[in-house]
């Protein structure tokens, strides 16, 4: 997971770069009634996911934007255990879930504000960028059964808050196309903690064994590609 979030920016700058080195008519980006919408690949501490965006010029450096996006968590209990007995008898590896392994989605909607940096100063085609976002977050933990149909029909839900804030790139080298790098913090803590196991040893080994979680919060990486309307 962190080997993710290091390479994510690492590919986006080399993209940024060859959009640079070989386009050869330079797009402005400085339109006071634009509206964009598109996808974004989202990276956090907690896993990745997809969302959409939808944004809309108040004027060249206000903008209003809103967001929806899905979030697959992942955990350090994630790792299958190999069960040395049944490999011996079988005469193969034999692994399995782990019975406090992480099954949780953020499903999450946010209306943010961000504020493009000098609009008046920089290439008409690149742009820095402020931005706050904020919203309800729907977390869904199935049940840790192997069978997917089964998980599907025992879903705990749980409803909290969200805000992230951070700063971006926006950059554009075709007609009516954005190409958008954000790089913040986003705070998610629900008031009691979520995804708990079904099955919890004694008390007195809770600090060995994962619990469930409370926090959530953390660096959050997003790659948007849009289109102008």
């Amino acid at each position: 997971m962190r080997r993710s979030i290091k390479i994510i920016p690492m590919l986006i700058v080399l993209l940024i770069l060859s959009q640079m080195a070989f386009s050869q008519k330079k797009y402005g980006i400085d339109d006071p009634d634009a509206r964009y919408g598109g996808i974004a690949l989202v990276q956090t501490n907690n896993g990745g996911g997809i969302g959409g965006f939808y944004e809309r010029a108040l004027n060249s450096a206000n903008h209003l934007t809103a967001n929806l996006n899905i979030i697959f968590v992942r955990g350090d209990n994630d790792y299958q255990i190999y069960d040395p007995y049944s490999s011996y008898y079988y005469n193969t590896a034999y692994y399995y879930d782990r019975p406090n392994k992480t099954r949780l989605n953020f499903l999450s909607f946010q209306l943010g504000y961000k504020r493009i940096l000098f609009t008046d100063k920089l290439a008409n085609n690149f742009r820095p960028f402020l931005s706050c976002n904020a919203g309800p977050v729907i977390a869904m933990d199935p049940a840790n059964v192997p069978d997917w149909s089964e998980r599907m029909k025992n879903i705990n839900y749980y409803y909290n808050g969200t805000v992230h804030f951070g700063a971006g790139i926006d950059f554009v080298t075709m007609p009516k196309s954005l190409i958008s790098l954000f790089v913040g913090y986003e705070y998610l803590n629900f008031p009691v903690k979520i995804d708990i196991p079904e099955e919890l040893p004694p008390e007195e080994e809770w600090d060995s064994y994962y619990t469930g979680r409370r926090n959530f919060s953390g660096i959050v990486i997003k790659i948007s590609l849009g289109k102008k309307f």
